[in-house]
């Protein structure tokens, strides 16, 4: 193994470490939202419930992803010889959805950047699926009756 793989290896790990940090923070701020508008609004049922529950977590999970996004591009950038910025960052985002991208080939060793931001991406989905879907289970189960959940 040479030493810009083992750098590569390093400096990958150090971004996925990176980027779970945000995200943990993230994730974090959703579920202190939930508490605080259960708190400000306890008589909230319905759609005054459901609606503001998804969209307080949606902006955080947005950002999450979006900052996770830059931090990929930023590495892309430095190692992956892009013409631009926005290169990089178009390069990123694909990567990090899955969408995959044919434009541009990162050259070895700096090509397992790719694999490993799509990890994160695929990692980050999960999370907020499941962040999304507890949101809404616990909305349903306050809601008692789901019949009641429409009124």
């Amino acid at each position: 193994m040479h030493a810009n793989d083992v750098l590569a290896i390093a400096v990958g790990i150090a971004v996925f470490a990176a980027c779970l940090v945000v995200h943990a923070f993230f994730m974090f701020r959703v579920l202190h939202s939930q508490v605080a508008y259960r708190a400000r609004h306890p008589g909230a049922r319905g759609i005054r419930l459901i609606v503001p529950s998804i969209l307080l977590a949606i902006l955080p999970i947005v950002v999450s992803c979006f900052v996770q996004i830059i931090l990929w591009s930023v590495v892309l950038w430095f190692f992956g010889d892009f013409a631009s910025a926005r290169d990089a960052m178009y390069f990123s985002g694909t990567t990090f959805t899955t969408l995959g991208s044919t434009q541009h080939v990162l050259g070895a060793p700096y090509r397992l950047f790719e694999p490993m931001e799509a990890m994160n991406g695929i990692l980050a989905a999960g999370l907020n699926t499941a962040i999304l879907f507890a949101i809404i289970s616990n909305v349903g189960r306050r809601q008692g009756d789901l019949g009641d959940f429409f009124q």
